[in-house]
């Protein structure tokens, strides 16, 4: 069996190479020709990263806005939501320090401020797993925004966790939100669902994530759901 090792193939614009069957044909690049038509490969047109015309360069989620906060009241980011993205991924991580329990809050924003008009609704289902037992939180029309519990953060080396999908924040419809979450106090940990909505058809294109009380120090992080 023959065997054509290059680091590069390129042919002009009428040329065609063919590679008998049972040959092998290694190359380190496959670039598309002077007419810049892409590569066709079984009758699937790839160019300028799409397949066919959908674009394959960006799947998943996409890290819109990283953020370390240190002995902080919270972080705004504004200018996240946009038409390129329809809903929205937050992941919250840190500890805090308070003298007493320390409860993570989320507000949208608009035009650069808090939207702090009372209709907030959010709820929290919480397991013990230390001492077998369960407990909800309900949080409705609040002007304080979205509760995702906390932590008590008294004790050095508490540890909360939150993730959370927020749904079509940009659009001006109902935005709502769900998600799960893990609180680690030392010798009570706790896992968690929640979820909730704003009650009102408002376009927003920020956030703000912050504890109701005392300082944080840890990570959030925002990404883009691709379509």
């Amino acid at each position: 069996m023959s065997r054509l090792n290059v680091d590069q193939l390129g042919g002009q614009t009428t040329s065609n190479i063919e590679v008998i069957s049972g040959n092998t044909l290694k190359v380190g690049v496959i670039a598309e020709s002077s007419t810049n038509n892409g590569v066709q490969i079984d009758g699937v047109l790839i160019k300028d990263g799409q397949v066919d015309g959908v674009d394959v360069s960006n799947t998943g989620l996409i890290l819109l806005s990283s953020n370390t906060l240190s002995s902080s009241s919270g972080i705004s980011v504004d200018n996240i939501f946009t038409s390129t993205y329809t809903n929205y991924k937050v992941i919250i991580s840190w500890n805090a320090s308070h003298t007493g329990t320390s409860t993570c809050k989320i507000l949208l924003r608009a035009s650069g401020s808090d939207d702090t008009n009372a209709k907030y609704t959010s709820g929290v289902r919480t397991f013990r797993i230390n001492s077998d037992n369960e407990f909800e939180t309900r949080n409705d029309v609040q002007s304080s925004g979205w509760d995702l519990a906390g932590i008590d953060a008294t004790q050095t080396g508490n540890q909360l966790s939150r993730e959370l999908t927020i749904y079509s924040p940009q659009l001006n419809r109902r935005t709502g939100f769900s998600g799960t979450g893990f609180t680690d106090e030392i010798t009570a940990q706790q896992m968690m669902y929640h979820g909730g909505g704003f009650e009102d058809t408002t376009s927003f294109d920020g956030i703000t994530v912050k504890p109701h009380a005392g300082t944080v120090s840890g990570q959030v992080n925002i990404y883009g759901y691709t379509e």
